[in-house]
């Protein structure tokens, strides 16, 4: 995977009461239609961030783990009827390429905006996504989904054993979680989180260009170990 496709801009438009813009984005196996803050300057109050009254509007930005989460799921993971979910979904990228891949998605977000731009997204495609306006630590623990996505989502050290948590426990039996992290802080004790509760994580290293600049993105399998009964013969090689 050398690059992150550049996005086509289509037809600016409002969601939500911000101005928006339909991309097209080139996963490299398929274009997914995506609705994007067309000005995220004009977002951002700058004046009320610097005085700490409000959090930066994460949900609004396209990150890159999301679009090579998205260009993997494409490429490599069978989704057609598996149940997914993603959270902290933001614009959802990942999630409406799954929907687009034929899986029966659920998109979470705190933000509510967040979710009228993916909802909007997924009927550019052609699909239907279920939305949640919610935590994604306090969602229904009887949630059970064959796959969990989640883009660059494990930046506050504070949350790493809930993020972990949840990557375990909303999965259904042989279920897996995949995982997107772009490097922007020290997320050590993040994986050192999912060993602490036995999950296996399986990740590879890869570095897109974007915007002219080589950047770092993990994508990483995060599984249940195969527990099996005392006695049963091991699989021969």
């Amino acid at each position: 995977m050398e690059a992150i496709s550049p996005c086509t801009p289509v037809v600016p438009h409002a969601i939500a009461g911000h101005p928006a813009i339909l991309l097209d984005v080139d996963l490299g196996v398929r274009r997914v239609r995506l609705h994007a803050v067309r000005d995220l300057e004009a977002l951002v109050d700058r004046g009320a961030l610097l005085r700490g009254e409000i959090e930066p509007p994460y949900w609004a930005h396209l990150w890159s783990g999301a679009s090579v989460l998205a260009a993997y799921l494409a490429r490599c993971v069978p989704l057609a009827g598996r149940r997914v979910l993603e959270i902290g979904c933001g614009l959802a990228l990942p999630g409406v390429t799954a929907a687009t891949l034929g899986a029966d998605v659920t998109l979470v977000d705190a933000a509510p905006d967040a979710l009228a731009f993916a909802a909007a997204s997924a009927a550019a495609n052609g699909v239907r996504c279920v939305v949640a306006a919610a935590d994604f630590t306090r969602l229904d623990p009887g949630w059970r989904f064959d796959v969990v996505l989640a883009a660059e989502i494990a930046y506050d050290r504070e949350r790493w054993g809930e993020l972990a948590a949840v990557c375990e426990r909303h999965l259904a039996p042989g279920g897996a979680t995949y995982l997107a992290d772009g490097y922007r802080t020290d997320t050590r004790g993040f994986w050192a989180a999912l060993g602490a509760r036995g999950l296996a994580v399986h990740a590879m290293d890869l570095r897109p260009a974007e915007e002219g600049r080589r950047v770092s993105v993990r994508i990483a399998e995060i599984r249940r170990p195969i527990v099996r009964p005392r006695g049963t013969p091991r699989p021969a090689p």
